[in-house]
Parts: structure tokens; sequence; C-alpha cells
């Protein structure tokens, strides 16, 4: 199953001289540990990461630096002690169904609802 998608923002976010007009979403398990950038300590389990792109045939361009508009931003799905594919593909399935409209949602800086889309859509699981 496909745990990567390219969605087109309908407003493109402009930053350094870059345009970045896709979000990229992906679905994928994180091992928990210490965040080496913000000392803290993170969980493990099924992430959904959010990070707006600008592609052009040959590569991906992406910043790390700026805010969570900018640089992307990730979620916590499903916390798992072991990496499973089947957890995997379950919040992949009903979080890619929603694509457009998480696109949508990001593409309007409304952070909060694109969290509580993304919670509400895989709680249960």
């Amino acid at each position: 199953m496909e745990t990567k998608v390219y969605v087109s923002l309908k407003t493109p976010i402009a930053h350094v001289g870059s345009n970045y007009d896709e979000l990229r979403i992906n679905v994928a398990y994180q091992k928990g540990g210490i965040n080496y950038f913000s000392g803290n300590i993170e969980n493990s389990g099924v992430f959904v990461y959010l990070t707006p792109v600008h592609r052009d045939g040959i590569s991906v361009g992406q910043t790390i630096c700026g805010d969570q508009h900018v640089s992307g931003y990730k979620i916590l799905c499903k916390p798992l002690n072991r990496k499973s594919q089947k957890q995997i593909n379950l919040v992949a399935e009903k979080v890619l169904k929603h694509a457009s409209e998480i696109a949508d949602l990001y593409s309007d800086r409304k952070h909060r609802e694109v969290y509580n889309l993304i919670k509400t859509l895989t709680e249960g699981l």
C-alpha cells in the first residue's frame, strides 16, 4: 500500500525565493528516543508527516528551517512499541483518503483543524 502522496496546495507557500506548491503527506513508523534538535523525548509509533514541497521533475525541494507552516510537522496517530506494517497501512488508508481536505486546511493555515481531522480519522485504530 502507498503510504506517501503529493497533493497540490491551493495557495503556494512562499519562503526564501521558493514556492512550495505541494504538500507531501507521509505515513511512517518512527522509533522513540531523544530528538537531537529539541532535546525532547519522543514516543515511538505511526506518525503522519506533513511537509510542503516543490517538485521540479528531478528533485523535491523542502526547507527544514522556519515556522511549522513552512517546514511542516508530524502527528502521532498510533503509539506502538515496534514497527507493524499492518498498522502503518491502516493509518495510511484512513488518512490518505482525505489528502485533499488536509491539504486545503494546511494551505489555509488551519493547523489545529488538520490535527483534529487526522486524530479523528485515526481514533480507535
